[in-house]
């Protein structure tokens, strides 16, 4: 019962009338005749949290924080289960700076009301500021009935009944004529509702193996799913990705359990993807190029808020992490790949589908080879296995590997050969209509499949048509259908195609091909042309053989891998060779369909489960059943005398002892590496240097970068205890030297951590295009014994020349 006492009639006249003048002034943004009413209601009955609400936000409105603060803390006193005062708590705590206590109250609302999205939103904001919360309890409050992500948490059957209520609904109204939204609409519920009743099975049976599996697979789908923010319709990768899971989810391998998880770059940890979401996804994503479709935007929003709000991925013990695509934009990947490591005990197993970045850098922009070094420094240090998709791809790890000084036993990289059946039993549509859409006749084009990219080689195809209907007339030359969306280092290809009148009636671009339409236009050409330059494994061949089209090749990397005795060859960088090639496919009838014989007879694609149950089987081969494996933890030994740079790669060539410094880094306390060096989270980021038992006094050098526009002051932290504590000025580069003594190493192992007093909202200093808060930033380091005065002599000359990037590679 209420102890507040209760106003008479003459107080409730008053009290109404202080509040309607308060609301008056609220409602006119007259903030100071709005507190004074508030005020003056809110002493007549101090038992109104409403009120109290309102009198906060006049007083935040007015700029007295701290008292606004208090008012908020009143009404919580009085109505401690209302959403919103919780919220308006949460927005003036942002207000004020306080973003961990912002997130408290933010994710307190959403406990309170799961439907209150404004809260979910300002979480997922607070979340790419470095904003941490407890993930358990958010993901307990969405998956309340009503909660704005609950559909991300229904099992496959519970979808299947929501799917199949919507369409008893939308049938009532069936005598009414459909328009073609309607016809949409109706046709995208029942291809949900077909999947979802299959996929309801196949979820029952994958709970059951995840129970007996002794084997722990989590694929990591994260660039898929980035891929689907900005395209739809896979390429290579991200098919070989949506197949392979996809059939292991549908029948599992005894003995293994799948999962799929993402790493969130906003929220620095990987997250579980829920596999309703995931699976419909894909279905979508093979089904229609069309990215303004409703249905796939509110699947690809309702998975994106899956992972923004969803649990934190914990591991099982001694689990198979395999990243079936790719991980080179994400500069914090390995960070957490050995966190997982030292935390589960887990293993690495990524899938090398290529090394064209370092073996044909040409044919890549700058900031790709790049990535993809930065990739691979850390790929080496950190796999316990390697996947790769042909032995040209094995020759290329291994080789990498060796010129940067890592052992890559053969033993321990598996060749997954992709070649996969890609005939899908999708809803077909009728060949004549893809070639009225195209506006094409059945055997009389040229099919070349593939992203639009100086390595592809269109250059060649295109000086090759234009030499044919130079020789033979436009007339008798089949046209070339180039479908592929639009690469990198491909102007001088529309260039040509632009200037030349000839070759622009003769070939055709296209892109954004539906899967139906892709399969017509393989059942109906008369063959297809794969010259690139350089490959992994080539999966438009594959696709073509599948389709029993001869194709053309070079014979360049694994491309003879995957055409095998099925496909015809010329010499790659032999012009005169492929023109011949592709005369003799077009105009010599008798050899072209003896090559389709021989597809049809001899070629025998596998199942792509066949994958799946090949990387099983791999790794019950790498790590037997009955045995406990955990990986050992990643051991970073750092050379003493040598620079390390906590930037990131900014070479685009590999060298002999080219090394990671992030690799140093431990805890989750660090931004991705920028291009000066490393950021700190708030609450500071720590170095983990292996350096044995037994060492001796050493000196370390460690360079610090201060805040932007104040003052901090920075503890550097050696084995736990203070070693330095200084000033840093306003953006103020200063580097510390620290006596280590032997006992701050007895273990073999020296930790070095920096925090600052005070941290920075980097979205003031770069207009809002940088959302991150940062602590103290740590640009490098250099380890040396005490008395190597030869190796602090070198260091502090570098030092003076600001030269220290040469330092980075040699001692």
């Amino acid at each position: 019962m209420s102890l507040l006492k209760r106003p008479g009639a003459a107080n409730k006249t008053a009290i109404t009338a202080a509040i309607r003048a308060g609301d008056a002034g609220r409602d006119s943004r007259d903030w100071a005749t709005a507190e004074k009413n508030y005020e003056r209601a809110l002493k007549l009955n101090p038992g109104l949290a409403g009120i109290w609400v309102q009198y906060g936000h006049a007083l935040k409105e007015g700029g007295k924080l701290d008292e606004a603060g208090a008012a908020y803390a009143k009404a919580i006193a009085i109505a401690p289960m209302t959403a919103d005062t919780h919220l308006q708590m949460g927005h003036l705590l942002k207000l004020q700076g306080r973003a961990d206590d912002a997130a408290a109250s933010y994710l307190r609302a959403v406990e309170l009301d799961p439907e209150l999205r404004f809260a979910v939103d300002e979480l997922r904001h607070l979340a790419v500021k470095g904003v941490e919360w407890d993930t358990e309890r958010l993901a307990d409050a969405m998956e309340k009935p009503g909660a704005a992500a609950a559909s991300q948490s229904m099992t496959l059957e519970q979808l299947a009944d929501q799917l199949e209520r919507r369409l008893s609904s939308f049938q009532l109204f069936s005598e009414t004529p459909a328009s073609d939204a309607d016809k949409r609409l109706l046709e995208s519920i029942q291809d949900g509702l077909k999947a979802a009743r299959k996929l309801s099975d196949a979820e029952q049976v994958s709970a059951q193996a995840q129970a007996e599996a002794a084997a722990h697979v989590v694929f990591d789908v994260s660039d898929l799913l980035s891929y689907f923010d900005n395209a739809r319709l896979p390429t290579g990768i991200q098919r070989v990705q949506i197949e392979v899971i996809t059939a292991l989810l549908f029948d599992p391998v005894p003995g293994v359990a799948v999962e799929v998880c993402s790493f969130s770059k906003a929220r620095d940890m990987w997250v579980t993807a829920p596999l309703p979401l995931f699976l419909r996804l894909c279905e979508l994503a093979l089904k229609s190029g069309d990215r303004t479709d409703l249905v796939w935007t509110e699947a690809v929003e309702e998975m994106q808020l899956a992972l923004d709000v969803g649990r934190q991925l914990k591991f099982s013990q001694g689990a198979y992490l395999i990243n079936l695509g790719t991980s080179w934009w994400l500069q914090n990947y390995f960070l957490h790949v050995r966190m997982a490591k030292e935390r589960y005990g887990i293993h690495y197993i990524p899938f090398v589908h290529d090394m064209i970045p370092v073996m044909t850098p040409e044919h890549c922009v700058e900031r790709l080879t790049q990535d993809f070094i930065s990739w691979a420094l850390g790929v080496y240090s950190h796999a316990d296995h390697f996947l790769t998709n042909s032995e040209a791809s094995r020759r290329d790890l291994i080789k990498v590997g060796a010129t940067l000084g890592y052992e890559v036993k053969e033993e321990n990289v598996k060749v997954i050969q992709l070649n996969a059946d890609f005939r899908k039993p999708i809803t077909e549509i009728p060949v004549a209509e893809t070639m009225q859409r195209y506006g094409l006749k059945p055997s009389d084009y040229v099919l070349f499949v593939s992203t639009v990219e100086s390595r592809k080689n269109h250059l060649s195809a295109f000086k090759a048509w234009l030499d044919l209907i130079r020789r033979h007339g436009a007339g008798k030359v089949p046209k070339l259908v180039c479908v592929g969306n639009r690469g990198w280092l491909n102007d001088q290809v529309f260039a040509m195609l632009e200037s030349n009148p000839e070759l622009r009636q003769s070939i055709m671009m296209v892109s954004g091909v539906s899967d139906p339409d892709l399969a017509n236009l393989y059942k109906a050409c008369a063959f297809t042309l794969y010259p690139s330059s350089y490959e992994g494994w080539g999966l438009p061949v594959t696709e073509s053989l599948c389709y029993g089209k001869a194709a053309l090749l070079s014979d360049s990397s694994s491309l003879p891998e995957a055409g095998g005795e099925f496909a015809v060859y010329f010499k790659l960088g032999d012009q005169a060779e492929l023109t011949a090639q592709l005369e003799r496919l077009m105009f010599d009838k008798a050899f072209r369909v003896e090559c389709e014989r021989k597809i049809a007879a001899d070629f025998q694609p596998r199942p792509w489960r066949d994958l799946g149950v090949e990387i099983a089987e791999t790794i019950k081969t790498w790590f037997p059943e009955g045995e406990r494996h955990d990986a050992p933890p990643v051991e970073a030994r750092p050379e003493l005398g040598r620079y390390y740079w906590l930037r990131d790669v900014a070479d685009t060539a590999v060298y002999p002892g080219m090394r990671s410094s992030e690799i140093f880094r431990s805890s989750d306390g660090w931004w991705s590496p920028d291009d000066w060096g490393t950021w700190t989270k708030p609450k500071g980021g720590a170095l983990q240097l292996h350096i044995g038992q037994g060492a001796e006094k050493m000196r370390l050098y460690v360079g610090l970068l201060g805040l932007q526009r104040e003052d901090c002051t920075v503890e550097v932290r050696v084995g736990g205890m203070i070693a330095r504590k200084e000033t840093l000025h306003p953006g103020e580069h200063r580097w510390m030297p620290i006596e280590i003594a032997p006992e701050d190493a007895a273990s073999g192992v020296l930790q070095i951590s920096f925090r600052s007093d005070k941290s920075q909202d980097s979205a003031i200093n770069t207009n809002g295009v940088d959302t991150r808060v940062t602590g103290v930033g740590v640009i490098g380091f250099m380890l040396c014994a005490a008395d190597d005065m030869q190796a602090r002599a070198d260091f502090l000359e570098a030092l003076a020349m600001r030269d220290l990037g040469e330092l980075a590679k040699r001692r």
